[in-house]
């Protein structure tokens, strides 16, 4: 880990990618903003199959790469399109604590890592594809430093990359001390999040209700 990132370049199990490839085809997508991010869906992580398995494998890689202490509990899918929406120089929301988890799963795109907002103020850039995971740091309540890295999320130049994350929400139980330090507007979205439930794809193509305010990545 340096400058609060790892990349650990084409070691997700080619299995477990097509089974999350899988589970992502189940699930009902929204797009949030009309011009920002991609498109949403939040996965189920209290039941057996491969968002547990991959969130398991994302813990332990963690640990072997100096993020000690991540257990997610939450993940999603989240899918961008050529032509659509990427992300500009950003941080994660302070709930999200100890590690953030990225997989891409399928497609490819511009990655990069910034030392603040300033879009030509680069740290590292690479192109992201199948079987990379990123492993960004996490919100810790230090007074003196925030160690989350700032991050750029680049549209595919083609076709569409989709990608799985998972986080550790501070709003979930157990309760943590540190969702003591969050605004009451952050707690609120944070505990959203704990209440959505994931929406799958039904024969008519409806869907139910989703979470108000997504993580974006």
């Amino acid at each position: 880990m340096q400058n609060g990132y790892a990349v650990l370049r084409a070691e997700f199990p080619q299995t477990l990618t097509d089974a999350l490839v899988a589970d992502a085809q189940r699930h009902e997508f929204r797009l949030w903003s009309p011009g920002k991010g991609g498109a949403f869906a939040l996965a189920a992580l209290d039941e057996p199959g491969a968002p547990r398995e991959a969130a398991a494998w994302l813990s332990r890689a963690a640990a072997d790469h100096g993020f000690a202490g991540f257990t997610p509990n939450e993940v999603s899918y989240q899918r961008y399109t050529a032509g659509g929406n990427g992300i500009p120089p950003h941080r994660d929301q302070r709930y999200y604590a100890a590690c953030i988890g990225i997989i891409t799963l399928r497609g490819s795109a511009t990655f990069a890592v910034h030392g603040s907002r300033d879009r030509d103020d680069v740290v590292d850039e690479w192109t992201t594809g199948p079987g990379e995971v990123i492993l960004l740091r996490g919100w810790s309540p230090d007074p003196d430093s925030d160690p989350r890295p700032y991050h750029r999320i680049d549209p595919p130049t083609s076709g569409e990359r989709l990608m799985f994350q998972a986080r550790r929400n501070l709003a979930a139980p157990p309760p943590s001390p540190w969702a003591e330090h969050l605004t009451q507007e952050e707690a609120q979205q944070a505990s959203r999040l704990v209440g959505a439930t994931p929406v799958l794809r039904s024969a008519t193509g409806g869907s139910g209700p989703a979470a108000d305010d997504p993580p974006r990545r």
